[in-house]
């Protein structure tokens, strides 16, 4: 059976300051929804000029999350394809797997539908328990006229599936895209996790703990 976030890296150490973990983050949802785009920006910092499908990508990146003096984290990246046709491809990557970061865009209406009735049962299939991060993505486009999914539409997904964390950002204008991951990697290390979870869960969803960029509102997606 696969096992999804209980073997600890040989890397990881007992929150020795200076210490790395590593943890393995497999991004997911659907094609063209932005998610290489995300990882290109927090990775080289520039935005991808041309769209190309992604088969399968990795990166490792190292976060530092927002506990004071804590241990930095190595983040393994898994890049995924979104396309049915990589299915059963795309079924080998969950093994080991600490954080699914489940993605969707908020110009597509059919991304954030997939995310319950697609992809919740892919995770539930291939890596039950997995922690979630719901992300909305290509947030930017919200400042135009034409109607798109909205801050609320986003958290009551989230609720549902009981994601660890909903954030948002905007990989072409490069906003809230550091701060997701710092989250992301908050997630994988464990903290806060069963706190939030509880607030998903019921009426008590803060969606100040939400934000990506909860330390400096002043650059949030959140409208």
């Amino acid at each position: 059976m696969t096992l999804c976030g209980l073997l600890a890296s040989n890397s990881d150490h007992n929150g020795t300051k200076g210490a790395r973990l590593a943890r393995k983050v497999l991004v997911l949802g659907d094609g063209a929804c932005g998610k290489t785009s995300m990882l290109f920006v927090l990775i080289k910092h520039e935005f991808p000029q041309a769209y190309e499908p992604t088969v399968f990508e990795n990166y490792v990146h190292i976060m530092q999350p927002s506990a004071p003096n804590g241990p930095s984290v190595e983040l393994t990246l898994w890049d995924t394809a979104g396309q049915e046709e990589f299915d059963k491809l795309r079924s080998l990557s969950y093994a080991d797997t600490h954080v699914v970061v489940l993605c969707f865009s908020v110009d597509n209406p059919v991304s954030l539908e997939n995310v319950e009735t697609r992809w919740m049962p892919e995770i539930r299939d291939h890596c039950p328990g997995v922690k979630i991060v719901l992300v909305a993505l290509k947030c930017d486009l919200r400042d135009t006229k034409t109607p798109r999914l909205t801050y609320n539409d986003g958290v009551e997904v989230a609720k549902r599936i009981r994601a660890s964390r909903y954030l948002e950002c905007s990989a072409k204008m490069n906003r809230g895209v550091n701060e997701a991951f710092v989250e992301i990697a908050n997630v994988a290390m464990g903290s806060r996790a069963k706190a939030l979870m509880d607030k998903v869960s019921g009426a008590l969803w803060d969606p100040e703990w939400s934000l990506a960029t909860a330390e400096n509102p002043s650059s949030s997606m959140r409208p």
